[in-house]
């Protein structure tokens, strides 16, 4: 008679209602503009917005980083209120899951409350029930303006393991748009690396520090490059005299007997270094 009492558990009921009609960040009820993240949970965007500027978000909205992450949903009205709900035999007192729902299915009618699938077209945004899905396609392809992909369907609210498996899903997207982007950023860095390449040339030092164009600098330089080795051949040969051996005679010694010991003071005498060592030796 002295147990403890227990606390209160909470509906299951209430919990599922307040999935489809809260938003899962702030807890504020849902109104438009109503996104969507990649696993199904529903937002209201501003509080997203705020929380992203603000660098706010929970460790477990981690996934959320840029409003590309998020879909904008277009939400059906819902046309049933309270007061129908009450009409149809539901007492003040009475949860009814009806109550307090704003949004509905634009095919079926089923309100979002918990106790129908509902699922949003990615391209497109708009929010229909699986029921219509199955049932009507060619009315959702009127609605949605073409046709429609399973890969498109996003369910909303799912089960644990569906929520799972988009998690995957997700992950992997993002690790192959990465890859492809370092693959793209590698394949510009290789072309604009080629293109210097190719297109390499020979800058020309100028005087006070005054840069030649590229193409014209080559130019000039091979043109002065050959204007200089001609003007240095001329000098050469202007500088290469003809020699004589008078000019290089020692100071006490005769020139005459000094330019006999060279073969260039006898241009008529052709004799080699060995026929002038036999003639100086009277053999010859």
């Amino acid at each position: 008679m002295y147990a403890q009492k227990k606390p209160d558990k909470v509906n299951p009921e209430e919990e599922k209602l307040a999935r489809w009609t809260t938003c899962r960040l702030s807890g504020e009820r849902l109104a438009p503009p109503v996104c969507a993240d990649e696993m199904g949970s529903l937002y209201n965007k501003s509080a997203v917005v705020a929380g992203l500027l603000s660098k706010s978000l929970p460790p477990s909205l981690a996934h959320i980083s840029s409003l590309r992450h998020l879909i904008d949903l277009k939400l059906e009205p819902s046309q049933q209120s309270g007061q129908e709900a009450t009409k149809n035999g539901a007492t003040a007192g009475s949860f009814q899951m009806n109550n307090g729902t704003s949004f509905a299915c634009p095919l079926t009618g089923l309100p979002m409350n918990g106790r129908y699938r509902f699922s949003a077209l990615k391209k497109s945004g708009h929010v229909i029930s699986e029921k219509a899905l199955k049932e009507v396609p060619a009315a959702v392809e009127e609605l949605v303006g073409g046709k429609w992909a399973q890969e498109d369907v996003l369910p909303l609210n799912g089960a644990p393991e569906e929520v799972q498996q988009l998690r995957e899903h997700m992950l992997l997207q993002r690790a192959a748009a990465k890859a492809k982007k370092e693959r793209k950023k590698a394949g510009k860095l290789q072309a604009a690396s080629g293109d210097i390449v190719a297109g390499a040339t020979c800058v020309v030092p100028v005087e006070h520090g005054q840069a030649a164009d590229a193409a014209g600098a080559t130019g000039a330089a091979g043109r002065k490059r050959s204007d200089t080795e001609v003007s240095s051949l001329a000098e050469e040969k202007a500088q290469v005299k003809k020699f004589k051996a008078t000019e290089t005679a020692p100071k006490l010694a005769s020139k005459a007997v000094w330019a006999s010991i060279f073969t260039s003071s006898r241009p008529e005498e052709k004799e080699t270094y060995g026929c002038r060592a036999l003639s100086s030796r009277g053999l010859a």
